[in-house]
């Protein structure tokens, strides 16, 4: 397994080669900017990582099907409120696997057992899925490929139940061995992962949230750690029609003696490069390193505790004139960091959205 997975990274067309390097080149250059001279205000960057995991729990539910049954029929589906309920509650669960990803990254390993936990978790509140979650798909994948006996349909089938462990050993073993060595650069070990996981389809449902958990855990952990201050699942589901179509032309030929891995290594590398420039964009309304001043820090760190500041609560939290707080309010507003409302004595101010204007 480990030599199959091997040979296929370096499936790839040479005329796909330059544009996958310059993909690869901008985004490392942002990790790199990101982790050597960047240093946002912490304040901002809670606001930003409050943002992306609701924007990336709503987006990872959007993609998956949520509401009907499997199968389509869609004389069964659930009344409207019961799968607005269940949207939500899915929806809640991942962003809360999300969070103890982006804190605890460092410390969750890519394993059998990190993987029955996601999977657990995301369908805890799902009755209809109650009875397989957390644990492989024992009945066969009757709906992840077309019912015609095409080549392109039997090349999409996933892996049978009683193969699904050792294909799932094996591609760990070879993903935790890869990402530790130089051999082949981190972004395409983790894309391949991500392609070789969905080929599998281990679970009979939640396949796709499961691997979106598992590619921020592992971007994380190869130290792309600005990932929770932008949605690389927003990104995914306003382009998912393309996404999926590039992921199953590289899985309609796996096993084609030369796979062609170019159509899923650009649209997954092309999500993550624009996941990069939109955060660029987003920060793009702060000062250079080291303008804030501390009465400005000061000022942004009292939302931690309000939803809502005025001119005197911010005088008499910081110990400063009326006029000076004036002053540091008005400068995080040109900053557009803090939204002003209302006027004259009834001036509030709000955090801004991230990105905002």
């Amino acid at each position: 397994m480990n030599k199959r997975l091997d040979n296929r990274l370096p499936g790839i067309s040479p005329p796909a080669w330059p544009a996958l390097l310059a993909r690869i080149s901008e985004i490392d250059e942002f990790k790199g900017w990101w982790k050597g001279r960047f240093h946002p205000p912490p304040s901002y960057l809670g606001s930003l990582r409050k943002k992306t995991t609701v924007l990336s729990a709503r987006a990872s539910i959007g993609i998956d099907w949520v509401g009907l049954p499997r199968g389509g029929d869609a004389a069964s589906a659930l009344p409207p409120a019961r799968a607005e309920e269940l949207r939500r509650s899915s929806s809640a669960s991942y962003a809360h696997l999300l969070n103890a990803v982006f804190d605890g990254h460092e410390k969750l390993p890519l394993s059998q057992e990190t993987i029955f936990n996601f999977h657990g978790e995301l369908l805890r509140t799902s009755p209809r899925d109650r009875a397989h979650r957390g644990a492989y798909r024992s009945l066969p994948d009757r709906y992840s490929f077309t019912p015609r006996q095409t080549v392109e349909a039997i090349a999409l089938r996933p892996a049978a139940p009683d193969s699904i462990r050792g294909e799932m050993d094996a591609l760990l073993r070879w993903t935790n061995f890869r990402l530790d060595s130089a051999a082949f650069h981190p972004l395409l070990v983790i894309a391949g992962f991500v392609l070789e996981f969905l080929a599998i389809r281990p679970f009979a449902g939640g396949n796709g949230r499961t691997s979106r958990l598992l590619t921020n855990l592992l971007l994380l952990r190869c130290g792309y750690t600005y990932l929770p201050y932008a949605s690389l699942e927003r990104i995914i589901a306003e382009r998912k029609a393309e996404y999926y179509l590039a992921l199953r032309k590289s899985q309609a030929s796996l096993h084609l003696p030369r796979p062609d891995m170019g159509p899923w290594f650009l649209a997954f590398l092309d999500a993550m490069r624009t996941q990069a420039r939109e955060l660029t964009g987003a920060l793009g309304a702060l000062p250079p390193e080291g303008r804030l001043s501390g009465n400005q820090e000061g000022a942004l760190a009292l939302f931690e505790r309000h939803r809502e500041v005025t001119n005197r609560l911010v005088a008499g939290e910081l110990g400063l004139s009326r006029e000076t707080a004036k002053q540091v309010l008005t400068r995080l507003v040109s900053l557009n960091l803090l939204a002003r409302f209302g006027a004259g004595r009834a001036v509030r101010y709000r955090k801004a959205e991230p990105g905002g204007t």
